[in-house]
């Protein structure tokens, strides 16, 4: 169930979900995500405001990574120029996320999670496993529009599933970071450079301790 003060903002619109598209197993149902989003994000964004935009269109792209095989069926971003890259490191097309999965290309070269010893579908069910209630992801603050958009984001889950043999601990886990995006005049995706530290979940996963905390 939705609070009734957050009933009064927008649910996410994830686009480009109808026709004749071949899913990686069936069309995706959101209403368990959007119901743990709606009440628990941390902004309110207002509708069609540029962070609304933002957030739909990168809720949108994920949907996308996460559920369509084709690339041909992509239509958050430009086939030719797309590429995503994670702390200007290795830059992935459309072809290597269908491929290796978002989690993958997000979190290659970490010490604490080996990307290369994951397939697609290992990798999900790995951080489906430890966050049975979802994974949302929203929009914080937006300092530039298009056509190359800069913001900040806030990724969370309750860890409530065993990882990697370790039992949950219940607790909420944050990460946040920022990405640059660059749209076309469509608003399709040509480049997303995203920054931030893996270690903010992987850490508490593996039961490590931040030598700053």
């Amino acid at each position: 169930k939705i609070s009734p003060e957050r009933l009064r903002t927008v649910l996410p619109k994830r686009d480009f979900m109808d026709g004749p598209i071949k899913w990686r197993s069936s069309k995706p149902d959101f209403t368990e995500i959007n119901r743990y989003f709606m009440n628990e994000k941390t902004r309110n964004h207002k509708e069609n405001s540029i962070e609304m935009t933002v957030e739909n269109l990168v809720k949108s792209w994920e949907m996308e990574a996460s559920h369509k095989v084709q690339a041909k069926d992509w239509k958050t971003i430009d086939p030719e120029k797309y590429y995503l890259r994670v702390n200007k490191g290795k830059k992935f097309n459309v072809e290597n996320l269908i491929k290796l999965g978002s989690y993958n290309c997000l979190m290659q070269g970490q010490p604490l999670y080996d990307a290369n010893a994951h397939t697609f579908q290992s990798s999900h069910d790995t951080f489906r496993g430890a966050f049975r209630n979802g994974f949302p992801w929203e929009v914080l603050d937006v300092y530039s529009g298009p056509p190359v958009i800069a913001f900040t984001w806030r990724h969370w889950a309750k860890w409530n599933g065993s990882y990697k043999g370790n039992s949950p601990s219940g607790k909420t886990l944050e990460m946040f970071g920022a990405a640059v995006v660059r749209v076309n005049k469509k608003l399709q995706i040509e480049d997303m450079d995203v920054f931030y530290d893996p270690n903010q979940i992987l850490m508490p996963l593996n039961n490590l301790k931040s030598s700053c905390s």
